[in-house]
């Protein structure tokens, strides 16, 4: 059965451990803490939110000789986002000796019940910040190459971003614990599903707990039974909003083909960064929409590539001749100054796409909240009864979506050359 039991939760009874119970875990949501929230209202229409835009001028203007006919009459053009609601939950389980067993400090170092649940919060933190990133498709990496009958792997464009480098850098497992996978085929259909053993150091490869036959391309996703995953369940992020359509075609229920205004600005093939490939961005928001950017936004090897810009900008004088230092304000993140371009703070992230540079208005994103997130405790006790076992289980859930009301604000430049570490958070 799912859940806890004495022999899983051995290592917190007592024996002559230190004096503390230290997280080893990264719980930061660092791109959560510039997007405007809306709390939970009666405007929900159902399982959807409704907002209506404009999406188009009236062009019935211009200038005509004297007596002459007026300009034909015209309207601007109005229409609905319909943004859905997402709902992402998380699940914890305890067997009544580990319950009695914890209930004061003689027993254990901390008691069961509210160590994990502090730490299932946590964990939804550090699963939420590759949602705010992604396009709400759930997709993990993809099986690169086919698989017959092999427990090992091969995995590649992590997030469904194209891509050899990392691609397993959203897959965890080891032999204690793993995540619950599916693969899916080109129409979506489950082909196996199995849990990660063990992920390769270098990110190409994970193992599972049985052999699978997998075709090349696969998808990899969340799962929660032999039937059930989470593709297209999950909030829609900064790739859903920040696109031209390579990623979602159809926005929040409007057709980006149809209405091209919502395409956001998006470079290609880069290649190597320059000071001027970043004035493009910042021009081509400025003359499509007059506006400019409040932030820049990249995994850490695009900063990296960034700082090597300006090393030739770099000079030392007075005390600082005494005192050379080697590297920038960035090397202090985040307590450290904030690097910037024009005065734009440039922000990091560890689960931001690789080998992109986002640049993002604040002020056209907000999170659209139901629930903004709780314990279920609907029946009056968090913790629920298992039926047929002395166990119990509690979940903690949250309903929201992101939403960009206005992508083409926003912009994307892509395939950086960048000298790529391939390091997996804890």
């Amino acid at each position: 059965m799912p859940g806890s039991d004495t022999t899983q939760w051995d290592p917190l009874f007592k024996d002559d451990y230190g004096p503390a119970i230290v997280n080893q875990l990264t719980d930061e949501n660092l791109m959560l803490q510039w997007m405007e929230s809306e709390v939970k209202d009666d405007s929900w229409v159902g399982r959807q939110k409704v907002v209506p835009i404009m999406i188009g001028r009236n062009r019935s203007v211009g200038s005509i000789a004297n007596r002459a006919r007026l300009p034909q009459a015209g309207r601007s053009v109005f229409a609905d986002f319909s943004i859905p609601m997402r709902n992402t939950y998380g699940r914890v389980g305890f067997e009544r000796n580990v319950i009695a067993q914890s209930r004061n400090s003689k027993g254990s170092w901390k008691q069961v019940i509210p160590a994990e649940m502090d730490a299932l919060i946590e964990a939804m933190a550090f699963h939420r910040n590759r949602v705010v990133w992604g396009y709400g498709s759930g997709i993990l990496a993809l099986v690169n190459g086919a698989q017959v009958a092999d427990a090992t792997v091969e995995v590649d464009a992590p997030g469904n971003v194209a891509g050899s480098l990392g691609g397993g850098r959203f897959l965890d497992g080891d032999t204690t614990s793993g995540m619950y996978v599916a693969f899916l085929d080109a129409g979506n259909n489950v082909i196996d599903t199995a849990t990660i053993t063990g992920v390769a150091a270098a990110l190409t490869s994970v193992t599972v707990d049985h052999a699978v036959d997998v075709a090349d391309n696969a998808k990899i996703v969340i799962a929660q039974s032999a039937t059930q995953h989470s593709y297209n369940q999950e909030p829609e992020g900064i790739l859903a909003g920040i696109d031209d359509g390579t990623f979602v075609g159809t926005y929040h229920g409007l057709s980006r083909t149809t209405y091209p205004i919502l395409n956001s600005y998006v470079t290609t093939g880069v290649g190597a960064l320059s000071l001027d490939a970043i004035q493009q961005m910042c021009d081509a928001i400025s003359i499509k929409t007059g506006k400019m950017f409040d932030l820049f936004a990249c995994e850490h090897a695009v900063r990296r590539a960034y700082l090597v810009l300006l090393e030739t900008d770099r000079r030392y004088s007075g005390a600082d001749l005494m005192r050379p230092d080697g590297g920038t304000a960035a090397a202090k993140k985040p307590s450290g100054r904030v690097i910037t371009y024009g005065d734009i703070p440039i922000f990091t992230d560890r689960d931001a796409p690789y080998r992109m540079l986002f640049g993002i208005n604040k002020s056209s994103w907000i999170r659209y909240v139901e629930n903004e997130g709780q314990w279920a405790d609907e029946e009056g006790s968090v913790l629920k009864w298992v039926s047929d076992y002395d166990e119990y289980t509690a979940f903690y859930f949250i309903q929201d979506n992101f939403h960009c009301q206005r992508p083409n604000v926003n912009a994307r430049a892509e395939g950086i050359d960048v000298n790529q570490l391939v390091v997996k958070a804890a």
